[in-house]
C-alpha cells in the first residue's frame, strides 16, 4: 500500500512540475545509442553542467560481435571524455576557448587538447579566422613515445563568393617535425564545389590533391 501511495505522489509531483524544468533536465543529459555496424553497437552517455564554460563530460562504450555469437576482441570501445568549452562575447567577432580530455580505458591511451580560435569581419568583402591547438597523445601500453603536437591555422574568406584560402602548420615531437598545409575551396554552383590541398609546399617535391564534388539530395 505504502508503495502504491508512493508511485501516486510521484506521478502527482511530476504533472505539477514546468515544462522548463522537465526540458532543462533533459538537455544536461546526454544519450546517444547507435548502431555502426552489423552487430555492432555504440552508445554515448553523459552530462552536461550549468556553469560560465559550457562543460560536458561522459563515457563513450561500444561492442561487437560475430557471426557465431562471440564478442569480438578490436570490438570493445569504452573511453572516459570531458570537454569545457567558452564563448566570450567580443564586438569585434566570436572567439571560443576549448579543453578536450580523452582516457581509453581498453588500451591504456589518453589525450588532452587545449585550442583557441578567433573569428572577425575585416570587411564587407573579407572574413579571417585564426585558430591555435595544443595535443598531447599518451599511447599508454604501445611502444609509442608520448606526441606533442603544436598547430596554427588562418583562413581568409569572401563571404559573397564562397571563396576561402586556408594555411596551417603543425610542429610535432618539440620542434623535431614540421608539415604545413594549403587548401582553397571554390562553390561553382549550388550543388557544385571545387577543391584543392598541397601539402609541404615549401618542399621540392609536395604533395596535393584537386577536388570536383557535386551534391545531389533526394
Amino acid at each position: 500500500m505504502a508503495f502504491i501511495a508512493k508511485r501516486a505522489f510521484l506521478g502527482v509531483l511530476a504533472s505539477v512540475l514546468p515544462l522548463s524544468q522537465a526540458a532543462n533536465a533533459s538537455d544536461m543529459m546526454i544519450w546517444s545509442p547507435v548502431k555502426v555496424a552489423p552487430r555492432t553497437y555504440k552508445t554515448t552517455v553523459g552530462f552536461r553542467l550549468p556553469m560560465a564554460w559550457d562543460v560536458s563530460a561522459g563515457m563513450d562504450l561500444g561492442i561487437g560481435g560475430t557471426t557465431n555469437g562471440t564478442i569480438a576482441r578490436d570490438s570493445r570501445l569504452a573511453t572516459f571524455w570531458g570537454m569545457a568549452v567558452d564563448r566570450p562575447g567580443r564586438f569585434s567577432g566570436a572567439a571560443r576557448r576549448e579543453v578536450a580530455l580523452r582516457l581509453d580505458t581498453v588500451n591504456g591511451a589518453g589525450a588532452i587538447c587545449f585550442g583557441r580560435s578567433h573569428g572577425w569581419i575585416v570587411s564587407e568583402d573579407l572574413d579571417m579566422s585564426t585558430s591555435r591547438s595544443l595535443n598531447l597523445n599518451y599511447t599508454g601500453m604501445r611502444n609509442a613515445p608520448t606526441l606533442v603536437t603544436a598547430t596554427q591555422a588562418v583562413t581568409v574568406a569572401v563571404p559573397w563568393t564562397g571563396t576561402s584560402l586556408s594555411a596551417s602548420g603543425n610542429l610535432k615531437q618539440v620542434g623535431s617535425i614540421f608539415s604545413s598545409t594549403v587548401s582553397f575551396q571554390q562553390p561553382l554552383a549550388p550543388n557544385l564545389n571545387f577543391s584543392g590541398s598541397f601539402t609541404d609546399p615549401q618542399r621540392l617535391t609536395p604533395s596535393g590533391n584537386l577536388r570536383l564534388d557535386y551534391r545531389v539530395r533526394w
